[in-house]
């Protein structure tokens, strides 16, 4: 029978290189609550771990909704994959969704 022991896990750390304007607005807030940087990022990333967002369904944006809804005319040859048994062109413009959408790639 194996023995279950109730020894509290060890603690965590982690080493986070910010740029200095996120590292501003840490320590202004941690300042406002008393509280070190330390702390008060780990309250963030708690509270983050408990929200909605870390139960994030990437099928359930926008964004997936559409993909493969949308037809181009006239794709990109950089994006063309091959063609299926109708001769219809197939493409991966899914896979780079945020560089053509956000970024203008």
């Amino acid at each position: 029978m194996r023995q279950i022991t109730t020894e509290s896990p060890q603690n965590y750390r982690i080493q986070l290189d910010l740029p200095p304007a996120l590292y501003r607005r840490l320590a202004n807030e941690a300042a406002h609550r008393s509280a070190t940087v330390d702390q008060f990022a780990r309250q963030v990333l708690e509270r983050h771990a408990e929200s909605e967002e870390m139960n994030y369904d990437i099928t359930q944006t926008r964004t997936w909704q559409l993909c493969g809804t949308l037809e181009v005319a006239e794709p990109d040859p950089e994006y063309v994959t091959g063609r299926d048994e109708q001769g219809n062109v197939g493409t991966n413009y899914a896979e780079h969704v945020d560089d053509l959408l956000y970024r203008g790639g």
